[in-house]
């Protein structure tokens, strides 16, 4: 819990600060340094998928202006409280009524049928290589099992290696809690850790826990040119496959 309260000055600051006072591209992490994943559209092409279903049930629900690229923008990389909070100022309207909660108790059949891993070569690499890694993902947990499971990459995350919004409630990204939680719980300096994140929202939280950050922009739902600029704005590495994100945390 140190990590947390020695970062809590530098969330405040770095939300407040533009982002060209804060994105200054740093080098790669030491090769002992933590990894921390992020899972939807980091690990697994999950936000496509996501999108579809929740644009699909919004229209059920008379919201038929909503479109794919709204709820990209609205929800992704969010906690669900922040994602109600966009969809109100943007809208006018709540949500409907336990729409987040709908939204995750249909996901796990979705992703069992279609959903396609993304960075599945890097991480065995890297496990088989002893790198140390986690998975921080502002998805629940069961979910989150549910993906590394249909990626193939169960076995390279122990249970204590995998954080998710149930550990910091009302406390997801942007904040920093979940990052520094995995920090902490590993034993290891924010300073010494690398953040692979799709987001603006983590890479936010990310900088204000005061760690490396790498974007990847291989999933289906960051192909947009909206989406890629905000996250070129931060300054930060970009990687656009497997293959290239390997290379770079192997640098």
């Amino acid at each position: 819990m140190r990590c947390l309260l020695l970062a809590l000055p530098a969330f405040v600051a770095a939300l407040r600060m533009p982002v060209t006072a804060r994105s200054a591209a740093p080098a790669m992490a030491a090769k002992d340094a933590l990894i921390i994943w992020d899972c939807d559209g980091v690990l697994v092409d999950s936000e496509a998928l996501l999108k579809t279903a929740e644009v699909e049930a919004l229209h059920a629900a008379g919201f038929s202006q909503v479109t794919a690229d709204d709820c990209n923008r609205m929800f992704s990389g969010f906690a669900p409280e922040a994602g109600a909070e966009n969809f109100l100022k943007e809208f006018g309207e709540e949500l409907p009524e336990n729409f987040f909660r709908d939204q995750i108790a249909n996901s796990a059949e979705l992703f069992r049928q279609r959903l396609a891993a993304l960075n599945g070569e890097t991480v065995r690499a890297l496990h088989a290589a002893g790198r140390k890694q986690v998975v921080a993902s502002g998805s629940p947990r069961d979910r989150v099992l549910v993906c590394l499971e249909v990626a193939g990459i169960d076995k390279c995350f122990s249970p204590e290696q995998i954080f998710t919004r149930e550990d910091v409630p009302g406390r997801g990204k942007p904040r920093p809690d979940m990052f520094l939680l995995a920090a902490d719980k590993m034993g290891v300096a924010p300073s010494e850790c690398v953040v692979v994140e799709d987001s603006t929202s983590g890479v936010r939280a990310a900088q204000a826990a005061e760690m490396e950050v790498i974007g990847f922009l291989g999933g289906g739902h960051a192909q947009s040119s909206w989406y890629r600029e905000n996250l070129a704005a931060f300054n930060i590495p970009l990687t656009y496959s497997d293959s290239e994100l390997l290379a770079t945390l192997e640098d």
